[in-house]
């Protein structure tokens, strides 16, 4: 009889360690799924390409052309971030910062003159959106 309850109270030890484990793996698992380096590098190349591309609004052809590869790479950024698991909120800001993008080569293709004003403050807002997913992003636990 001792020996069963030994048998019982071993094998419940086994039990309980192998839940603790596995429960710590599948947290692990969650947090690791939290954060994602790439999503974080797209973010950060549509920021720094915003703050570039703003300064060649005074070129319409450069400033068409910077759009279109805006629009590009927040194409990029929503479509990265559509099947990352658990990334609704981060899907709805890479699809508003496509919307801004969109919007801006929306304009380029009609045929009356952009101002560089214009052009300045979409690229302006797409940095100031990237930014703050960017540090969204970055707070996310590791």
């Amino acid at each position: 009889m001792k020996q069963r309850i030994w048998y019982i109270i071993e094998l419940s030890a086994v039990v309980l360690s192998m839940a603790a484990l596995s429960g710590c793996a599948v947290y692990d698992a969650v947090n690791a799924l939290s954060y994602d380096s790439n999503e974080y590098y797209l973010v950060t190349e549509i920021r720094v390409a915003a703050q570039d591309y703003s300064t060649h609004c005074d070129d319409e052809v450069r400033s068409r052309a910077n759009a279109q590869d805006m629009h590009r790479k927040t194409r990029m950024f929503a479509a990265y971030s559509e099947h990352l698991p658990s990334n609704t909120d981060g899907l709805s800001a890479a699809k508003t910062l496509d919307e801004m993008a969109q919007g801006l080569t929306d304009r380029y293709a009609q045929p009356d003159r952009v101002s560089a004003l214009f052009c300045k403050l979409k690229f302006g807002g797409i940095e100031h959106s990237a930014e703050t997913i960017q540090h969204v992003l970055g707070n996310r636990p590791r």
